[in-house]
């Protein structure tokens, strides 16, 4: 089974308050995708409400509360401001993860540590975004990242069977962008950088082939959770349906690119397995 330990937000976007997250945006996404996971966050309204598609989800709480944001959108990014922090409680999660051969890891503010991810990795393929552990609270609660910290995280999946790294270019040194096979032959880990809706790049350590990567065209909405929609399905496609890492990524940015839709089912599976090879994949180089 594959197991998402994921932070729970409530984030407030134009003066309202509204489910947010990683474990909200990836718990839905599964459903849509059809899939049945194993999904650790929180006790909070984001939990009490995936607890509600049990048929879908075995949910689990480890630690109380939610993150609070404040969000504003501008010309098609969003600025964050914490207002409250929670954490993970990490002493209870990895014994229910007996039976998971694989895990995604994503949080949004420290609410697990780098060190954190020695327990809930070890001998499993991990997929971690890498948002959470990289960002810091600046003046007057703003969110700011420190991409360096990049280097912190790899330290602590050694013991993974397989790991990949997701996050968005400024979470990732510059180094990475300029160079991401050599980037993810230093972090030792495969490497997708997203760009908002800019073309992408994916660093597949085992093929040595950098792939960059151009996103579906002409939808567009709130850039909110498309990031963890992302991280869903490119989960699915490579862990469980064992898609190499460019088609897994032509899957999971589909996927986001319909999320900005913004209607309920976001997509289908049969959407995602047309409109993926509108996906544009070149093949930059391979070492």
């Amino acid at each position: 089974m594959l197991a998402v330990i994921a932070a729970s937000t409530l984030d407030r976007v134009g003066g309202r308050a509204r489910l947010g997250g990683p474990a909200y945006f990836i718990g839905l996404a599964f459903v849509y995708l059809e899939l049945r996971a194993l999904l650790v966050t929180t006790r909070s309204s984001v939990s009490r409400f995936l607890r509600r598609l049990g048929h879908s989800l075995d949910v689990v709480e480890a630690g109380v509360g939610e993150t609070v944001f404040e969000i504003t959108i501008r010309d098609g990014s969003r600025d964050l401001r914490a207002l409250r922090r929670s954490r993970l409680e990490v002493d209870r999660i990895p014994g229910t993860l007996r039976e998971c051969e694989s895990v995604l890891v994503s949080t949004t503010l420290g609410e697990l540590d780098p060190e954190d991810l020695v327990a809930l990795t070890e001998g499993r393929n991990a997929l971690v975004d890498v948002q959470g552990f990289v960002r810091v609270e600046g003046p007057r609660g703003s969110v700011v990242h420190e991409p360096r910290r990049v280097f912190e995280v790899v330290k602590h999946l050694e013991k993974s069977r397989w790991s990949v790294l997701r996050g968005e270019r400024e979470e990732f040194p510059g180094e990475c962008w300029e160079d991401p096979l050599e980037c993810s032959e230093v972090l030792g880990s495969d490497v997708i950088i997203t760009d908002g809706g800019r073309p992408f790049r994916v660093a597949s350590r085992g093929s040595g082939c950098l792939y960059e990567m151009e996103p579906l065209r002409g939808i567009y909405g709130e850039p909110i959770g498309l990031g963890d929609v992302f991280t869903a399905a490119l989960a699915r496609y490579l862990f469980v349906d064992k898609l190499s890492l460019p088609s897994a990524a032509a899957m999971a940015s589909a996927a986001a690119s319909l999320k900005l839709r913004d209607r309920h089912p976001w997509f289908t599976v049969r959407e995602l397995s047309t409109l993926a090879s509108k996906v544009g994949v070149r093949r930059e180089d391979c070492r």
